[in-house]
């Protein structure tokens, strides 16, 4: 703890167990184990009676980016005491990492993947990516339309690819997206452009009705398309450019 009592990451650690809120299944409830000196802190007095102990938890809404502290004062023979701490910014964005981190190590999710899963109301979809001819920037501003478009319509990652080559060069990684997608029930799969899917129209024509035969839902994170069973028989907006591949 920092001479101005704010927490470090060597004062706490977040407990393996933790729960989603069954009301709208966007906070996320830790338990946040004490390795500092709680009295100094709180201005509790726990270490006057080995029956007295503090409880901290952490409540994180990742959508909202807020987290709130709630502190219990247990007593072996009285009742608890309870107390909102309102942490410093550091502190916030200390427990944020660090249940993201846990979340991240748990169960391989980001926090609001965890939400999601945990409510049941995520979708799982298959993300395909073709990063040919990117530089670093230019993945790292894919990854990032992908991921705003899956956190808005509340998709959660079932499986994806990420090659050098759109999905009408894939060959064999085609074929294996899509036997993974059939075998774990995954029917939408998102892109970022149809520079993913292929690199002309009527490439691209085929490959989309080749999926939507399947079943597949194809969506197009970047252009907000999206190409769906029935309309496999519709074709590109004529004004789509293939260039760049």
């Amino acid at each position: 703890m920092k001479e101005n009592k704010e927490l470090e990451q060597s004062d706490i650690a977040i407990e393996n167990d933790m729960e989603v809120d069954c009301d709208i299944g966007r906070q996320i409830t830790v338990y946040i184990e004490t390795w500092f000196d709680v009295d100094k802190k709180f201005g509790t007095h726990t270490a006057d009676d080995d029956g007295t102990w503090l409880n901290m938890y952490g409540k994180y809404n990742p959508y909202e980016d807020t987290l709130l502290i709630e502190c219990e004062v247990s007593h072996d023979r009285e009742p608890s005491e309870y107390f909102d701490y309102t942490p410093t910014p550091g502190e916030a964005q200390l427990i944020k990492e660090m249940i993201a981190e846990k979340i991240r190590l748990l169960h391989k999710q980001t926090p609001k993947e965890f939400c999601e899963s945990a409510a049941g109301q995520a979708e799982e979809v298959y993300v395909y990516k073709n990063t040919k001819n990117f530089t670093v920037k230019r993945c790292g501003e894919q990854q990032s339309r992908i991921r705003a478009y899956m956190d808005e319509h509340g998709y959660l990652k079932g499986g994806g690819t990420t090659v050098s080559l759109p999905m009408s060069m894939a060959g064999e990684n085609y074929r294996s997206m899509v036997e993974y997608c059939q075998s774990r029930g995954i029917f939408k799969i998102v892109v970022e452009d149809h520079r993913d899917i292929a690199g002309d129209d009527n490439t691209l024509r085929r490959v989309l009705n080749d999926l939507c035969d399947k079943g597949f839902t194809v969506e197009l994170a970047g252009r907000g398309i999206a190409y769906a069973p029935q309309d496999q028989s519709s074709e590109p907006d004529e004004g789509v450019t293939m260039g760049g591949m």
